[in-house]
């Protein structure tokens, strides 16, 4: 069932390397122990979020109990904020 290729010298039957296949094993190992860092990383970096945002007290779960001004919502709510900010950062010029 399923479509994985096993490296080179890999037996996966006995999920046992091959005689011969030390530098294939080798390579497979480091590229393992990469990714796995990447994704102890990943994880770490998400309950962090999770903490700060509990924290914060901001969920990420829509809540239909909470409602949001069309208006006011947004990183720019209307062209007026657009236009009042494009004047901030050029000096109104």
């Amino acid at each position: 069932q399923g479509n994985y290729v096993y490296p080179d010298g890999f037996d996966p039957e006995t999920g046992e390397w091959l005689e011969g296949y030390d530098e294939q094993r080798a390579a497979w190992e480091e590229q393992y122990a990469q990714a796995h860092a990447r994704w102890e990383a990943h994880v770490k970096q998400q309950a962090e979020a999770k903490k700060a945002e509990v924290e914060a007290g901001e969920a990420t779960s829509y809540s239909s109990g909470e409602t949001v001004d069309e208006s006011t919502s947004g990183a720019l709510a209307s062209d007026e904020a657009l236009q009042a900010l494009r004047e901030k950062l050029t000096g109104g010029n």
